[in-house]
């Protein structure tokens, strides 16, 4: 489905985005949706296409250091700071509010953004979002993290991620296994290894819960089977409404376009 393609000036330097036009009431929010860790705008192409013509206008972020975003000089890629972002791109589109969709460290970001602009968001919808760490004990923590982001310190900082991102596939797609490793094998190290601490450190739930107190604000999670984590979201707050989409992985908009975009739509009706 063909987009347009728009540079948006943001706080640390250019934002690319996407619009594909809808055909939905003028009344209806459009979409904005933000991807996660070696993504770009296009990994929502297939959603859009699944979502069909009649619905909402939709935006794709991409991140900065991300696709044709351009990188902080800060090296700052924490949620708030890409909030920050999205912020820029509702305020260049002149949009009081959207349904805003992240996907994994992009449910992050729009966890941020939601936390801070709970007015700006007509739902919440957080696929596949990686928990809260924070949540960790202090033990596992220690033993677990910190290895790991010290691994990221030395050369081989790409080996140091390569078994999280193939948990990360199983249960989806070959095709999207093959994407996403040939993505790492040319990311940059910034926008890579720059995601792991600000990701560990997000307090997602008490985002989460500081946007839910906001009158009339709702969310809603979408996840793969593998999300069951003593520190998912909505494991540590089971009142968070979810869909289980199965036979995918992380990746589950890439995975079952049509399943997700069913999903996606299902969680975002009567919305005006």
């Amino acid at each position: 489905m063909h987009h347009d393609s728009l540079a948006v000036a943001g706080p640390a330097g250019a934002i690319r985005t996407f619009h594909w036009p809808g055909n939905a009431a003028p009344s209806a929010p459009p979409f904005l949706f933000i991807h996660g860790m070696l993504g770009d705008a296009s990994f929502w192409e297939p959603t859009v296409d699944a979502l069909g013509e009649q619905r909402p206008r939709a935006i794709a972020i991409e991140l900065r250091g991300h696709g044709a975003s351009e990188t902080p000089a800060n090296d700052d890629y924490t949620p708030a700071a890409c909030a920050g972002d999205v912020r820029a791109v509702l305020d260049s589109y002149a949009l009081d509010r959207a349904i805003v969709v992240g996907h994994s460290y992009g449910a992050l970001v729009a966890l941020a953004f939601a936390a801070a602009h709970p007015e700006r968001v007509a739902r919440l919808i957080l696929v596949d979002p990686p928990g809260d760490f924070t949540h960790l004990p202090e033990a596992e923590r220690r033993g677990q993290l910190e290895p790991f982001l010290a691994a990221l310190g030395g050369d081989e900082w790409r080996e140091a991620t390569r078994a999280g991102f193939e948990d990360a596939c199983t249960g989806g797609r070959e095709s999207t296994r093959e994407m996403i490793f040939s993505r790492l094998d040319a990311a940059s190290r910034a926008s890579t290894v720059g995601l792991f601490r600000p990701m560990f450190e997000f307090p997602a739930v008490a985002a989460l819960d500081r946007f839910l107190a906001h009158e009339g604000a709702s969310a809603h999670a979408i996840l793969a089977t593998s999300n069951a984590w003593p520190f998912s979201l909505h494991v540590l707050r089971p009142s968070l409404a979810h869909t289980v989409i199965p036979g995918t992985g992380h990746w589950l908009m890439l995975d079952d376009p049509a399943g997700f975009a069913s999903a996606l739509r299902a969680a975002t009706l009567a919305i005006g």
